[in-house]
């Protein structure tokens, strides 16, 4: 394991992401909860694109980025594979590396853990994220990067770093020095360290080599969320919690811009990340700022755009404590927040339950693995609304769902979770589907 076993104590120590539950005593054992914990730690072996078909072909896409692998990683090393499970997908297989033995004499560079993440899943470093630099770092040096395990390097920090929690991540390049990262009055940006190699052999590669729109980094289980909802052409679709808007660049895409579909999100900044993605994706679809939660007392507001039970499908993304997240280094999330999530992921679920018509299609999907915000809110649903059946989805990828709350086995068997020991290596992800009867 190229992580230590430090980041399991803050999980173990609080028991939060098991213990939060609807109701009864939780009953996952500590194999389970182990299994779960130490897979959170590592990287995922899989990096997905989604193509963009209303720009652009998937073989175009795919030999677009096999010649961004051949170039970063050499030639024939690294495969872009269609995927076997969704249409229009591009997988990247990559297996985690020793690189221990490539450890030069050279400087360090220390980041945090949002930042190292990040890296060993195929970012660079960019500026914001570095701790420390030793001084006398110059641009273009080969440097060794190490995260922060522990969160006590200060920023500045210009010696060696001698902290035991430290952690090697990969090698890199600098590209900015300490004059250009740290100081008084410097709010640095872009790539500080151009990454050469990780420890999760993830490979370096964002959207900017790809023509604007042409495809788009996503984790599939966040894509398969999406062809569980089944959109089709004609329908009206709503998405609740829409920014920054790739689950509906990929409605607009599956209906071939052929839908009236309604994207909702409630700040100013989000519906600004909500319009650039149509911008750049070339979609079709209405942007609206409202709090989600307030669409059913406000559908005054909405006349000759939304009516009360005639929506044919709705997506609810829900906010999250978002700790389906990999590889995570250490995780401070309090009890407190996370039970802060269910009540707003309830009022959520009211508002699509309400918009929802007859024989319609609601997906309720979460980045987490937390009980109370997955099969707690699916067994909730069951009990509060009489007009929903819960429905196993064509194409199911995820594992079933855990014990730990009221929802039975067979109800267990129609979700999907996404963890260890699932077909699809990628971040925590759950979703259920549901028909309203």
């Amino acid at each position: 394991m190229p992580f230590p076993d430090s980041p399991f104590d803050d999980f173990f120590n609080t028991r939060i992401l098991f213990q939060l539950k609807d109701s009864s005593e939780c009953l996952i054992d500590d194999n389970a909860a182990n299994e779960t914990l130490k897979w959170l730690c590592t990287s995922p072996k899989l990096t997905t694109f989604r193509i963009n078909t209303l720009k652009t072909s998937k073989d175009v896409v795919q030999q677009l980025i096999q010649d961004q692998l051949d170039k970063i990683m050499g030639f024939n090393i690294a495969k872009a594979e269609f995927s076997i499970l969704v249409d229009n997908v591009i997988e990247i297989k990559h297996v985690p590396s020793d690189l221990s033995s490539s450890i030069q004499e050279s400087k360090e560079i220390i980041v945090d853990v949002e930042c190292a993440a990040a890296v060993l899943r195929g970012a660079h470093i960019y500026a914001p994220g570095i701790l420390g630099m030793q001084s006398g770092t110059q641009l273009n040096d080969q440097v060794k990067v190490y995260a922060d395990v522990s969160g006590k390097c200060k920023k500045g920090w210009s010696k060696l770093y001698l902290n035991k929690e430290k952690e090697f991540i990969g090698n890199g390049v600098v590209q900015m020095t300490r004059n250009m990262l740290f100081g008084e009055n410097i709010c640095p940006n872009g790539i500080a360290v151009e990454m050469k190699n990780v420890i999760s052999n993830c490979p370096p590669m964002g959207n900017e080599f790809l023509p604007s729109g042409y495809a788009m980094l996503q984790n599939l289980p966040s894509i398969i969320c999406v062809e569980s909802l089944d959109p089709q052409k004609g329908e009206t679709i709503v998405d609740l919690c829409a920014a920054p808007g790739n689950k509906t660049a990929h409605i607009a895409a599956l209906t071939e811009n052929n839908c009236k579909l309604i994207a909702f999100d409630k700040t100013p900044k989000k519906i600004a990340l909500l319009n650039d993605t149509c911008l750049k994706y070339e979609i079709k679809a209405l942007v609206l700022q409202q709090d989600s939660t307030k669409i059913i007392q406000n559908l005054s507001s909405f006349t000759n755009i939304l009516t009360l039970g005639q929506v044919d499908r709705v997506l609810l993304d829900a906010p999250c404590s978002a700790l389906g997240k990999r590889p995570q280094f250490r995780n401070k999330t309090t009890e407190k927040v996370i039970q802060s999530y269910v009540p707003l992921q309830r009022k959520l679920f009211e508002t699509a339950v309400l918009l929802l018509k007859s024989e319609g299609t609601l997906v309720y999907s979460t980045c987490t693995i937390s009980l109370a915000e997955n099969e707690g809110i699916v067994a909730w649903a069951l009990r509060t609304w009489d007009c929903l059946e819960l429905m196993k989805p064509r194409n199911s990828f995820g594992g079933p769902g855990w014990v730990g709350t009221s929802l039975s086995e067979t109800y267990r068997n129609k979700v999907q979770r996404f963890g260890p020991k699932q077909i699809v290596d990628s971040a925590g992800f759950f979703i259920a589907c549901f028909r309203k009867k």
